[in-house]
């Protein structure tokens, strides 16, 4: 689940995802929680969505949020319950601007990037 970026000592993980399967489910642990995410691919609007639940005891946190280049997952309605890392699609080449059926999963990928705490910004201002 890692993959290597400019260099040898600099690696970033994603959650894979396999676009010839979609729609479909599957289980992550992500830190010390474990989430079902649900990706589908919604044909009339042109773009992919993810729904997220905690596998644990099957509440449903989010459905339907659409999975937009750049844009973090979730972030419209978290809170405590959500992922402690922060999942934001792209590319690490630049190829590609924008998610499609033909680079989810191959050049755009669901990145996970450390949280940051809003006290460690309050403490740098």
């Amino acid at each position: 689940m890692n993959v290597k970026a400019d260099g040898p000592l600099s690696q970033v993980e994603y959650i894979p995802i396999d676009n010839a399967s979609v729609p479909y489910s599957f289980v992550i642990k992500l830190e010390d929680r474990t989430f079902t995410f649900c990706i589908k691919y919604n044909e009339q609007g042109g773009f992919y969505t993810a729904d997220l639940s905690i596998t644990a005891t099957g509440e449903l946190l989010c459905y339907g949020d659409p999975i937009r280049y750049g844009r973090q997952l979730f972030s419209s309605v978290e809170d405590e319950r959500y992922p402690l890392p922060v999942i934001i699609p792209y590319c690490l080449t630049g190829e590609s601007m924008e998610v499609t059926r033909d680079n989810l999963g191959r050049s755009v990928q669901l990145y996970l990037h450390e949280r940051r705490s809003e006290n460690v910004l309050d403490k740098k201002r």
